[in-house]
């Protein structure tokens, strides 16, 4: 109107907002953290590794498998929840352990045996993370004056997600620098709510909260009555 743009927001299912629920010292009161096109992590068996899943999707996920066609139209058209039935799909593991090599069994005895080339068939104990989306370290650019912003501020919702601090205490665990981690993950952050719950027991939350104090004061009130109207008739 009047040669402005319009701008309205669509939810986009392809960037989904991934809250914390375990106890890890790398996750615990972490604030969301914000993927785009996010994928599955299949966590394997593997001897001698420890996998801890850090962050995983929420009951409402959907797989899809790629390649894959993305049209705008389902901005349009709201989801079906029969479709969403993959729930929890780890998006980010921790691995801790002694991790064998790609090349083990597959190089010549020259090669594996040579004192200058020095191959190692296994690590030493260390761990990595690894994380299904490389958006999640990305930041964003300010789309007038081109400058990054803060790691985790989206422009567009003007909303700080908690990527900087899930990649801070990732340093800070690698680092074995756990009292600085343990104060950083102690203050708790708000949650955001189900919006599928909230929109399904509306009408129940709205009645609720607007009968139940009236039912309460009432029923407080005819109780006191009976109670002074028995004290003073005994009297």
């Amino acid at each position: 109107m009047g040669n402005q743009p319009q701008i309205e927001f669509f939810p986009w299912y392809y960037f989904p907002v991934v809250m914390s629920s375990g106890v890890h010292p790398i996750v615990n009161n972490l604030n969301a953290v914000k993927f785009e096109f996010a994928s599955s992590l299949d966590t394997v068996e593997a001897s001698g590794i420890k996998k801890t899943i850090l962050l995983k999707t929420s009951k409402y996920s959907r797989i899809i498998n790629a390649p894959a066609n993305i049209n705008l139209e389902i901005c349009r058209n709201k989801p079906d929840e029969r479709m969403f039935n993959n729930p929890n799909q780890p998006v980010a593991v921790l691995l801790e352990g002694e991790f064998q090599s790609l090349f083990t069994n597959r190089v010549p005895p020259e090669i594996m045996n040579n004192k200058l080339i020095g191959f190692k068939g296994k690590s030493v104990p260390t761990a990595m993370v690894v994380v299904s989306d490389g958006d999640v370290i990305k930041n964003q650019f300010n789309r007038s004056q081109g400058y990054p912003l803060p790691l985790g501020y989206d422009q567009d919702t003007r909303q700080t997600f908690g990527n900087k601090d899930f990649i801070l205490n990732i340093l800070n665990y690698f680092c074995d620098d756990s009292g600085l981690l343990y104060t950083r993950t102690r203050e708790v952050q708000l949650r955001l709510l189900d919006k599928t719950k909230v929109e399904k027991q509306k009408i129940y939350w709205q009645l609720t909260n607007i009968f139940l104090p009236i039912i309460l004061v009432v029923g407080f009130g005819i109780v006191q009555g009976i109670i002074r109207k028995r004290k003073f008739t005994r009297i």
